[in-house]
């Protein structure tokens, strides 16, 4: 949806690519509620909760449910701000190419790499903690060389 909103001409492009954001949001809690209770359930029913990534793993969907309610507020704006007619052209394209947006699907993408790992390979808390770090910081790093190839400058804002 990012991509076809950063390549959109009018108003009504954007309408129809924002049209799902409400579904879409329902669909993202529900999900991280479902993959939360049965993580949780997994992890007391192997006794787990004494290691350190089943923490950890918590702490990743508690930063993924973050990041993904900061992009929805501003998709949510972006919505608004399409629908209302008295707003220019201008204002909208330069909040559709905001590289926040950018920024908080990347990271997001490798949050949940990180939390797969974490699964995968069960590690002791400093090897946890760098898995979480180093997911936000590819995530980071991952927007920005997706800036340069997509030609989007953080001079877009």
């Amino acid at each position: 949806m990012l991509f076809q909103l950063r390549r959109a001409s009018n108003s009504a492009e954007v309408r129809s690519w924002t049209a799902p954001v409400p579904v879409l949001t329902a669909a993202s809690i529900g999900s991280l509620v479902m993959v939360y209770v049965t993580g949780a359930y997994l992890t007391e029913s192997l006794r787990a909760w004494e290691l350190a990534w089943p923490r950890f793993a918590v702490l990743e969907i508690i930063l993924f449910a973050g990041l993904g309610a900061l992009t929805g507020r501003r998709l949510r704006a972006i919505r608004r701000l399409c629908n209302s007619v008295a707003e220019k052209e201008s204002a909208l394209k330069t909040r559709l190419r905001s590289p926040l947006l950018k920024i908080l699907l990347n990271i997001r993408i490798w949050i949940v790499i990180g939390t797969l790992l974490l699964m995968a390979a069960k590690p002791g808390f400093s090897e946890s903690l760098s898995i979480v770090v180093a997911s936000v910081l590819l995530g980071w790093v991952s927007s920005l060389v997706t800036f340069r190839r997509w030609g989007a400058g953080f001079t877009d804002v």
